[in-house]
């Protein structure tokens, strides 16, 4: 019979020869082979590493580590006491909630007077609407996510169905009521499937476990929930979590436990800022070596001498005995805490002078710089938070309080960082001295300049008598 011959070589030669062809377009040469030694084409890696030197994954040193799940967001329980034990964390949590509402927001719109506003704004306070919202938003990023669901007169009975705003009568509008994770929001597994609904791609429906009147369980359809969600995670990563987002302490709780224990061992250094050594002869043996009694009668007279330099302020010894007092040095401690509050403000992604309520530190440090990234990405999160929520919760409130709704109803936040009067007075004049010019430059006319300051005064507060 004949050798059967198989693709397989039947064993590896590290010596043999790979013959790689090269195409003929690119040669001129048909009998040109380049030869390549097998090794190298077998050996190419991405990464490098050595055993016998411990270089690269082979590294036994501390700092090749990995990351693991911490799965802190399922730990709701865990997460309110955290909340309410640890001082840094609920900063972390109540700072930016209450800072994305406390600037609050202006409606404009001309299809409605002034007078129509106030009404709606008498409405929003009737209700608390501004303090519901900040505190969905509040336990969102405790949680990792909350809803708070739009209470309308006469629709009890239709919560499962979609909102029909033109179904919304004159009054009608009751507020919202929050509810968090911890009270058996569970969204549902039907989607959104209209490409034009904001919430296409999430859950259709929230099932809703908790005190509503006489009603204890509820399913409520999307369109009459405002939704608020923590931390964003990868798309994988959000449908693993039902669709919620990731507890903002799950990021810098890391640092916030180095940072607690350093401010716990600095405490314990307090305690021994001052050590007495108290040499006595024959100690050591007589606690090895010595009867019971001997050891007691060693104790008490230690003791007993303590308690009388305590008392009087002199230490009485024996003739071989000896006192020593050693000064603990505190130098370097404090920049060693400073660094860890830096890593937890980092993480928190908020100013260390307003997360721990500390004075600027440098020649010239104002703070000012980070406080303008972090109110930067305070806006960022009202964008993604505030805004979706206010464009649907305030077309029902226009339809409750004018009985329709404007076409151009246009929410505007205002700035969440104020100006110091000096810095006003300095735009107001720069504003001023570029209308002037444009206006001397025969730019513009004379009625544009006066609407363009009123326009520009308007956001700064000033030039209110300008027409």
């Amino acid at each position: 019979m004949g050798k059967h011959r198989t693709n397989e070589p039947d064993r590896f030669d590290p010596n043999a020869a790979v013959r790689t062809e090269v195409p003929r377009q690119f040669r001129k040469d048909t009998k040109n082979i380049i030869t390549v030694p097998a090794q190298i084409v077998l050996m190419g890696n991405d990464g490098y590493t050595n055993q016998l030197a411990s270089l690269g994954e082979a590294s036994p040193t501390m700092s090749a580590g990995t990351f693991v799940r911490s799965g802190l967001t399922e730990q709701q329980e865990q997460l309110s006491v955290i909340y309410r034990e640890c001082s840094i964390a609920k900063r972390i949590i109540d700072m930016p909630s209450e800072d994305m509402t406390r600037a609050w927001y202006t409606l404009s719109s001309a299809q409605v007077d002034e007078t129509d506003l106030n009404n709606l704004k008498a409405l929003e306070a009737r209700h608390i609407i501004k303090q519901e919202l900040t505190n969905s938003i509040r336990w969102a990023r405790l949680y990792g996510g909350s809803i708070a669901i739009m209470i309308i007169e006469g629709e009890e009975e239709r919560m499962d169905r979609p909102l029909n705003l033109n179904a919304v009568r004159p009054g009608a509008f009751k507020g919202v009521l929050v509810a968090d994770l911890t009270q058996g929001v569970t969204p549902s597994m039907e989607l959104e499937e209209d490409l034009d609904d904001p919430d296409y791609g999430l859950p259709e429906f929230y099932e809703v476990n908790m005190e509503m009147g006489e009603m204890r369980s509820a399913k409520i359809h999307h369109s009459r929930v405002l939704r608020f969600t923590g931390r964003e995670l990868p798309h994988t990563e959000t449908i693993r979590n039902s669709y919620w987002g990731a507890s903002e302490l799950e990021h810098p709780m890391d640092e916030i436990r180095r940072y607690l224990s350093t401010c716990e061992n600095i405490a314990q250094l307090m305690f021994q800022a001052n050590l007495i050594t108290l040499k006595i002869a024959n100690f050591g043996s007589d606690l090895a070596y010595g009867t019971d009694r001997l050891k007691e009668k060693v104790e008490r007279t230690v003791q007993q001498e303590n308690r009388m330099r305590t008392s009087y302020g002199v230490q009485i010894l024996g003739a071989e005995d000896s006192m020593e007092n050693h000064s603990y040095s505190f130098s370097g401690v404090a920049d060693v805490k400073e660094s860890f509050m830096i890593d937890v403000a980092g993480a928190a992604e908020i100013p260390a002078t307003k997360l721990f309520g500390r004075s600027p530190q440098g020649m010239n440090a104002t703070g000012e710089e980070d406080l303008r990234n972090y109110y930067d990405m305070i806006a960022q999160q009202q964008e993604r938070l505030l805004r979706p929520a206010l464009e649907k919760l305030l077309p029902v409130m226009a339809m409750s309080c004018w009985g329709f709704v404007p076409d151009d109803l246009k929410i505007n936040f205002n700035p969440v960082m104020t100006k110091s009067p000096e810095e006003t007075a300095r735009i107001s004049k720069d504003n001023a001295d570029e209308i002037i010019a444009l206006l001397n430059s025969e730019i513009i006319t004379r009625e544009e300049a006066r609407a363009e300051l009123a326009r520009r005064g308007k956001i700064l507060g000033n030039w209110g008598n300008i027409i």
